[in-house]
């Protein structure tokens, strides 16, 4: 009897490893130059009550923004607070948030603007760009790539906050000056991983053979 439940004990203890292993999403990557710096958004960033609202109160800036598996990313429009015409590429997506009107909110379930694959361990393929006038562009377009080479002001650049499976994407295309709100565009990513068995999956589904193993062994017993 003291065999068996040495036994059981330790599968179940890798399995419930194997669960607990799984945690694919969005990750920052921070290759060189500034580091990165996570701060709170700021007082005068028009999303910010809002946002608190739903638990997002920080963004990361000075970095890349990643996933660590394979699967796609759909992405939604969320607003804007700038005179410029802002545009959000990914892949062969785009999305323009016209000039007028200057504010726009979108909350509380955002304006679809569609999904791109991502591969395992890779930046994803998105940039922010801005317009004064219609085909006068505003300095240049910037990369999610390019962006953790990119000093901590709010000269054309990206922050975002991540938890998991959601990255909200915050962009300042420095119109009215250095305000360094990053509410120029807003942009929410939402991670779906690949559809193939996952170790939390896998680890659940041993644990309830384990679970009608163990049943099974003790009627035996009884018996």
């Amino acid at each position: 009897m003291k065999v068996l439940n040495l036994k059981t004990v330790g599968i179940a203890i890798a399995l419930v490893a194997a669960t607990s292993a799984a945690n694919a999403g969005f990750v920052p990557v921070d290759g060189g130059g500034t580091p990165q710096s996570t701060i709170p958004i700021v007082g005068n960033n028009d999303f910010r009550t809002t946002l608190a609202g739903i638990g997002v109160t920080s963004y990361t800036l000075g970095a890349s923004l990643g996933v660590n598996e394979a699967g796609s990313v759909t992405y939604y429009y969320y607003g804007k607070e700038a005179g410029y015409l802002n545009v959000f590429n990914a892949g062969a997506l785009s999305y323009s948030s016209g000039f007028t009107p200057t504010s726009q909110s979108s909350f509380p379930n955002g304006i679809l603007i569609g999904s791109v694959a991502a591969a395992s361990n890779s930046l994803l393929d998105f940039n922010f760009c801005a317009y004064s006038a219609p085909n006068v562009q505003v300095g240049k377009c910037i990369s999610n790539a390019a962006n953790d080479g990119l000093g901590l002001g709010s000269f054309q650049s990206i922050a975002f906050s991540v938890a998991g499976n959601v990255a909200w994407l915050f962009w300042d295309d420095s119109g009215a000056g250095p305000d360094d709100n990053h509410d120029d565009m807003l942009i929410k990513a939402v991670f779906t991983p690949r559809s193939v068995p996952e170790p939390a999956t896998l680890g659940l589904f041993g644990l309830g053979l384990l679970g009608a193993w163990v049943a099974g062994r003790r009627r035996i017993r009884k018996a």
